[in-house]
């Protein structure tokens, strides 16, 4: 647990509050993106928060033996890349109707990946290369805080660009809205 941790968490839950805030604001709607989509959403990204709060990808282990030390990776991955899969026709609207914000959103979910998974893959790649040129305690030490300041940098700027996409694509939404209220209220009016 630290403070960039939290930061993260921070972001995740206020990331995963706009889908839940619209989900709400336009319960009653027929427009893109759907109900499902938006809860979707909203559940995926305050799950992220509350996991980089208590780390419950580590936990996975304890609790589901068979995945083994690191199986926890490839639950992860489906679960970032099937909501893309699933919801691609409400994605593609999206990028249609809203191309700077869907851009900026998806740009920082890539960037966030990149941080995530790719720290766990240099781990990987990284450390039987550097084990021929170092000793296996610095090795590790250096590994590790390289890892971990690699994945909390891309996390970081990712969830920033999916905060502001986010935030511009919910400022537009509202003053949509607000447009539509008033149209029906002038059509309503003799």
């Amino acid at each position: 647990m630290t403070i960039s941790s939290l930061l993260q968490a921070l972001h995740l839950f206020v990331i995963g509050l706009i889908p839940l805030i619209l989900l709400f604001q336009e319960w009653h709607s027929q427009i893109y993106p759907s109900r499902w989509f938006k809860l979707t959403f909203a559940t995926l990204l305050i799950y992220g928060a509350i996991d980089e709060v208590w780390k419950i990808h580590l936990q996975l282990k304890n609790w589901i033996p068979w995945l083994g030390e690191r199986g926890w990776l490839q639950i992860y991955i489906v679960l970032f890349i099937m909501p893309l899969i699933i919801f691609y026709s409400e994605l593609r609207f999206l990028w249609c109707s809203y191309r700077k914000e869907t851009f900026l959103a998806l740009l920082g979910m890539f960037i966030f990946g990149i941080g995530g998974f790719g720290a766990e893959v240099f781990k990987d790649i990284a450390q039987p290369l550097l084990s021929l040129f170092f000793t296996q305690d610095f090795l590790i030490t250096f590994i590790e805080k390289f890892r971990i300041a690699f994945e909390e940098f891309f996390e970081l700027i990712g969830e920033n660009l999916i905060v502001y996409g986010f935030l511009l694509f919910l400022s537009k939404r509202v003053d949509e809205n607000k447009q539509m209220l008033s149209q029906k209220v002038a059509n309503t009016q003799p």
